[in-house]
């Protein structure tokens, strides 16, 4: 039983993975009663930040998404009600923003899994994690078919995984 996000839990069903909805303040405590087996929803960093890191054991390095995610999103009639200098200061901060996520990344996750004391870390081996994979490609072309704006967003997860793939080590596992 895993406490995942909706998307990532449809997906992993398939491999007998039970997906649990619960509050999200909720699922620390959910791992220490046993409703909860753990977690597939973050990096390691939001682990050790959250406080999951110290109810469980392991962090698994396959990654179920395929992409890195930094969404912001503006409510369109309150974003043309703003002035124009203080959306320059919205998109400063935006813009800003990555490069904190960047150093984020690299100096927390990074850090963290080679030399954080909490969790050990854990794969699937290649050939197995393979399997799931060539799933996602087929789940992701069923989400396509779930309308235009889904066929976008699938489309983009596809040219950054071609292009991670392209890119190699350290970007994939090999």
């Amino acid at each position: 039983k895993l406490y995942t996000f909706p998307t990532a839990g449809r997906f992993l069903s398939q491999f007998g993975v039970v997906p649990v909805n619960i509050p999200y303040e909720d699922a620390e405590v959910a791992v220490q009663t046993g409703e909860l087996d753990g977690m597939a929803w973050s990096g390691i960093t939001e682990d050790y930040t959250v406080g999951w890191a110290d109810v469980t054991n392991y962090f698994c390095t396959n990654n179920i998404s395929g992409a890195w995610i930094g969404s912001f999103f503006v409510n369109a009639e309150k974003w043309a009600e703003l002035p124009d200098h203080l959306k320059q200061i919205v998109n400063s901060a935006v813009e800003a923003s990555h490069t904190y996520r960047n150093q984020w990344y690299w100096g927390g996750e990074a850090r963290l899994r080679a030399s954080g004391e909490k969790l050990e870390l854990t794969s699937v081996p290649q050939d197995e994690w393979k399997v799931v994979e060539e799933a996602a490609v087929k789940f992701w072309d069923e989400m396509a078919e779930e309308g235009e704006t889904a066929a976008k967003i699938v489309q983009i997860f596809r040219d950054y995984n071609d292009v991670i793939s392209k890119a190699g080590p350290p970007y994939t596992f090999g």
